[in-house]
């Protein structure tokens, strides 16, 4: 199993500060843009990291488990909204609450970086959620077993996550402290 271990952040560093600095070089962003353009980075390798990781990379556990994997095993997939496959309640799973809070910094950073309105954050909500789980569902194909379940609830989670941080980022803006805030370190932000 290839696990997220210092290396391959040592390589997702790299590749976020070449693309910070493509961004520095073309587009001439500020200062504090740069700095939440890190953390953003950062806060996406972290997303990466608990979503696809540990990942199977050698072939002998990878045929291990499509043999041992009967045909029940084989797709987990759930597509009906609010229903748990192990549980009585969708509120009892802990995975969906955990689903919320890796998205809410999402909606908060993502419209500090680019422009956004309500239409879009909806879509990028939304996209984060179908992404991450169309990823596992296409390397659950790739390996021919259930490497991660393809759940209809995690997309639901992960949009609300991110929506909650959209709202928390609007509450904020609409202070005077924020206000204040904002057009100095990102006076981009305040214009929108």
């Amino acid at each position: 199993m290839l696990v997220f271990n210092g290396f391959i952040w040592i390589v997702g560093i790299m590749m976020l500060a070449v693309a910070l600095l493509i961004a520095q070089s073309v587009y001439r962003k500020p200062v504090s843009w740069l700095l939440i353009a890190s953390i953003f980075g950062i806060y996406m390798l972290n997303v990466i990291r608990y979503t696809f990781f540990p990942f199977p990379i050698h072939t002998q556990l990878i045929e291990l488990m499509r043999t041992t994997m009967n045909e029940k095993d084989l797709v987990r997939i759930n597509l009906i909204p609010f229903y748990s496959q192990h549980y009585s309640s969708i509120f009892q799973d802990k995975s969906n609450y955990l689903n919320v809070l890796m998205t809410v910094p999402y909606g908060l950073l993502l419209p500090l970086l680019v422009p956004m309105n309500r239409q879009r954050m909806l879509f990028y909500a939304l996209g984060i959620g179908v992404t991450i789980e169309l990823l596992q569902g296409l390397f659950n194909l790739w390996f021919g077993y259930t490497y991660r379940t393809v759940d209809m609830n995690d997309i639901i989670f992960n949009f609300v996550g991110a929506m909650i941080g959209w709202e928390l980022l609007r509450l904020f803006c609409r202070t005077t402290f924020g206000k204040k805030r904002l057009a100095r370190w990102l006076p981009d932000v305040v214009k929108k």
